[in-house]
């Protein structure tokens, strides 16, 4: 397409005292080889794509190199433009920053070798191998699987699907019941083609009673909080669009237990989920919304690609999406065994600031409040019909909490208000 993408993940935790060197190059070199992901690469050979893997990880031997004082700007650029591009092999860098009293280290790598769990693992997988290399004690860090195992299952799995295939048959289902309107951001988002700059925004959704509030009607209504964030999610489309059905994709992880668990590598997809929201209460929207994702999640494992390479779109009855699709997604961080280590540590994992003309979301459970971060693009407009629709599902969301026997109303009427709230840049 000739476009820059986004395409890094960068992953940092601060650690106490002066970095030791020797200490920290053996817990990154011990964490590139034992995670196959890094060990395969491509190249183009005169227009053809060549597949090149390095059989022996011994052989993989990072070094520091020393780049001397530099600024807070210094150091972002550094983190994000010293990795090449999506085309262009070495597209993984770690590196350390060292501070008066305390260091960062951060791992800049390309989505192609990790979704977002990978974040948690290379921090389990550094932050321990260098704590104990530095106490001089014995590293036992849990078995990892194989992403090129993964990706071979995956394949073979995939390759067996015909159009018969229950899986199959509901993607194109869903396709044809959504007819051309894919999942995408009810507003305007402005030019999206001058240039591929993006931005996030972190908003508190819930406080702490608000959390524990919003969690007891989703119980109640028979839903898990996810089903209550995908039915808030319905609800703010329907008040911008007035439509009748909601159609989104929220993401999976399709790890194997047992087996992938412990694995960096992308195993991240997204399935697809119906709600209806013409009429009914918000119980009955999350029931909905719940029930549509346990049924769905079978899908993440399919590419809807596949479909496409059984049959064209005319022959299905289906229409592609003319505009980029949005992703919702929910990860409830209470049940990551990380999440006060994280804390301690400074943890965060961000993006570099690039857009493919779309929105997505993550929607996030604390211990003491629930957050929501939009990625968008860069531009005037598409700042303001962010800010609109955080507004709104901030409404929603603080409505189903407070119990308002007429939330449907209460979040209309706010959908076309432009009340001001409080952002943060995502990190901050």
């Amino acid at each position: 397409m000739g476009r820059q993408l986004p395409r890094l993940m960068i992953v940092a935790w601060d650690i106490p005292g002066v970095c030791d060197m020797p200490a920290m190059t053996a817990a990154i070199n011990a964490h590139v080889r034992r995670h196959d992901t890094y060990h395969s690469w491509f190249e183009f050979e005169n227009d053809d794509i060549v597949r090149r893997t390095i059989d022996s990880p011994e052989v993989i031997d990072f070094v520091p190199v020393e780049f001397g004082h530099m600024s807070a700007e210094q150091i972002r650029i550094h983190a994000m433009t010293t990795t090449p591009e999506t085309l262009e092999w070495d597209c993984f860098t770690f590196g350390i920053v060292q501070h008066t009293d305390n260091f960062t280290i951060y791992a800049s790598v390309d989505h192609l070798h990790i979704d977002g769990m990978s974040s948690g693992l290379i921090f389990l997988d550094i932050h321990l191998m260098y704590q104990n290399l530095r106490q001089a004690t014995p590293t036992t860090l849990p078995q990892v699987g194989s992403y090129c195992d993964y990706t071979v299952r995956q394949r073979q799995e995939v390759a067996s699907l015909t159009l018969w295939s229950p899986p199959i048959k509901d993607w194109i289902e869903f396709a044809q019941h959504t007819d051309g309107d894919w999942p995408s951001f009810p507003l305007p988002l402005g030019d999206t083609w001058a240039n591929t700059t993006g931005d996030f925004l972190t908003v508190d959704l819930l406080d702490a009673a608000q959390t524990e509030s919003f969690d007891t009607v989703c119980h109640e209504a028979g839903a898990r909080f996810s089903g209550g964030v995908l039915a808030c999610a319905a609800l703010a489309e329907h008040e911008f669009t007035g439509t009748e059905t909601y159609h989104g994709f929220t993401a999976y992880d399709t790890r194997t237990p047992g087996i992938d668990t412990m694995s960096v590598g992308w195993f991240a997809s997204v399935c697809p989920i119906t709600v209806p929201t013409g009429a009914g209460s918000f119980l009955e929207m999350a029931r909905a919304a719940q029930k549509s994702f346990d049924a769905g999640k079978h899908l993440a494992g399919v590419p809807f690609e596949r479909v496409l390479e059984l049959a064209a779109p005319d022959q299905l009855g289906i229409k592609l999406p003319t505009r980029p699709v949005m992703m919702v997604s929910f990860l409830d961080f209470r049940k990551i065994p990380l999440a006060t280590l994280w804390e301690e540590t400074n943890f965060g994992a961000f993006g570099d600031c690039l857009s493919l003309g779309g929105v997505n979301m993550w929607v996030n459970r604390h211990a003491s409040k629930t957050t929501v971060t939009i990625s968008f693009p860069d531009n005037p407009v598409a700042r303001e019909s962010v800010h609109r629709y955080i507004a709104t599902l901030i409404h929603a969301f603080t409505c189903v909490a407070k119990g308002t026997s007429d939330w449907v109303d209460a979040v209309a009427d706010h959908a076309n208000s432009h009340e001001p709230f409080a952002l943060r840049a995502a990190g901050e």
